[in-house]
């Protein structure tokens, strides 16, 4: 079983979501994952200016309060990434779950071949386990 991801995309690039955990970012006119994104392994916190659970006094998921038109917030390393205006939200499909795995795993993977060993150093593999 696989848990949804969330995929935001802005005019130039897509944020593929697993939760709160921005788990890939892919250039949208190139089709290309880019690994070292500042958004990549940033969690989310919701849309720019709004982005504390606290903000409006309910604990609501960062996901649930984004539209369109506005822009993510995400934290990643002691920094705020702010993206462009979010023009479409779409539930990512298996496929593009699977490449974001297979990106993944041809960056930060294990060496070995087998494909069982190098599926446990897998973010979105990790994420969905913990759940």
């Amino acid at each position: 079983m696989t848990a949804p991801c969330s995929l935001y995309l802005t005019y130039r690039s897509e944020y593929l979501v697993l939760r709160d955990l921005c788990v890939g970012v892919r250039d949208r006119g190139s089709g290309t994952w880019i690994p070292l994104h500042a958004a990549t392994c940033a969690h989310l916190l919701g849309p720019h200016g709004l982005a504390s659970p606290e903000a409006d006094g309910r604990n609501v998921s960062p996901i649930a309060r984004v539209r369109l038109g506005e822009r993510l917030e995400l934290y990643a390393s002691a920094r705020r990434v702010v993206t462009g205006p979010i023009v479409a939200i779409e539930r990512a499909s298996e496929s593009v779950m699977n490449e974001a795995d297979r990106h993944w795993q041809a960056v930060f993977g294990a060496a070995t071949g087998d494909y069982a060993m190098t599926r446990r150093d897998s973010i979105i593999t990790l994420t969905q386990r913990t759940a």
